[in-house]
């Protein structure tokens, strides 16, 4: 074993300060097959929070914030978070200096080749029978488009989650999902095998990343590469713009993760129900930073999963995409245009396991397109006892199956709320 590189740091606030991503700079020699980074936080780590990343001569490599203290790259494989390839050079580890105790911490960074250790991928889950497709359900859509339900927000080992590709997608498929939006922190590495995951499983994995720092994140989807979360937000917009992606900013009023950064240019996403609503159902924090913004956002559902800790699983909420098929190109193509609706509701399946009610779930749809009807009106599907309420708190009971209310995009966003004020549906 060579060593390539050890070093001994001990950020402190004032570093932080200066400069959150410290780099230490390594050259990597011709004909090495692997690569091994050990991150070690000494003393009382307990209020240190280190993010780990890799940067080579072809740019960002990897990153895998607080969630790993190593990661393994080699020609042809490497740690979930992190891109295969060794290309002699100028490498550097990347430390993210995320959160430090007052008077700083030891932190130890070793780089030595060959790797002492293997990529590891996870558990190769076989795949579930799916017993539903949330399409089937049929939701009135313009001609030669179809609702497809999914989750445009989650991780896997990837990044900070805890299951595998295969586990999540089997996960996505439980639900019901048609779709599932794959969006690891500030990497791509799992884009290589979301098709393959995807058709093993039956269902569509849709390329994404979140982009991930200390002032807010923000979810790009397509295969567009990575986009460097350390530059300035709005040059994240022109970034996947001029590549041909979607980006949105998420769960914009969630604790330490709110958004911070001015607001993103151009025609953007908006995280407006996101998983953590489920823990105040009646909060309309969302809609009232979106209203301060004073600008129109489409708007998109995440549940943002990592794990079963909770009961909440993928598609809570749902985001509802009409396009012309089933692919993530043509998913990204509709959300960019705004052909998106969410929904909340959802059932208890045990204790310890929720999951959308596709089938059943209160929807607004907008009719858009459809004969007879212009792009001021929405439907009100399956939400008979519910209220629709508009941007300035117009409220108006529903009655009917499906009701066809006037609904101008200048009072929205719309939603419904239950008799307990819980928003279950949100459209533009």
């Amino acid at each position: 074993m060579t060593v390539l590189q050890r070093t001994t740091l001990h950020p402190t606030l004032a570093d932080q300060a200066a400069d959150r991503y410290l780099r230490i700079p390594f050259e990597l020699p011709q004909h090495v097959d692997s690569i091994e980074v050990l991150l070690e936080v000494g003393g009382d780590a307990s209020n240190a929070v280190i993010d780990l990343g890799l940067l080579g001569p072809d740019g960002l490599r990897g990153w895998s914030g607080a969630a790993r203290t190593n990661c393994v790259v080699t020609h042809n494989d490497a740690t979930p978070g992190y891109l295969p390839g060794l290309q002699a050079g100028a490498w550097a580890v990347l430390v993210g200096l995320h959160q430090l105790p007052a008077r700083g911490v030891d932190v130890s960074v070793t780089v030595m080749s060959p790797a002492a250790t293997s990529p590891d991928h996870g558990a190769r889950e076989t795949p579930v029978q799916r017993v539903l497709s949330g399409s089937d359900r049929g939701l009135p859509a313009p001609p030669g488009l179809t609702w497809y339900a999914g989750d445009t927000h989650s991780h896997s080992l990837h990044s900070d989650g805890e299951l595998s590709l295969w586990e999540l997608a089997n996960e996505a498929v439980r639900s019901g999902l048609d779709y599932l939006g794959c969006t690891e922190h500030n990497t791509v590495s799992h884009h290589e095998h979301l098709d393959a995951v995807g058709q093993r499983h039956g269902i569509t994995l849709i390329p994404g990343q979140e982009i991930t720092t200390h002032r807010g994140h923000a979810n790009a989807w397509g295969r567009i590469g990575t986009i460097d979360f350390r530059q300035e937000a709005d040059s994240w917009m022109r970034e996947v713009e001029r590549r041909g992606g979607f980006i949105s900013m998420n769960h914009p009023v969630d604790g330490d993760c709110s958004w911070l950064h001015p607001l993103l240019s151009g025609t953007t996403g908006a995280e407006l129900f996101h998983g953590s609503s489920y823990r105040n159902p009646a909060s309309t924090a969302p809609l009232a930073w979106a209203a301060a913004g004073g600008r129109d956002s489409i708007i998109v559902g995440g549940s943002d999963f990592h794990n079963r800790s909770t009961p909440l699983r993928p598609g809570m909420p749902t985001t509802w995409i009409a396009a012309e098929e089933c692919t993530a190109a043509a998913l990204i193509d509709a959300m960019a245009v705004g052909r998106t609706t969410v929904s909340g509701a959802a059932h208890l399946l045990g204790p310890d396991e929720a999951r959308p009610d596709l089938l059943k779930a209160p929807v607004l749809v907008r009719l858009g397109g459809i004969a007879n009807h212009a792009d001021e009106e929405i439907m009100a599907i399956d939400a008979v006892g519910t209220v629709l309420v508009d941007r300035s708190g117009n409220r108006l009971p529903i009655d009917q199956d499906r009701q066809v209310v006037h609904a101008p995009r200048n009072r929205g966003p719309f939603r419904l709320e239950n008799p307990d004020r819980w928003m279950i549906a949100l459209c533009a």
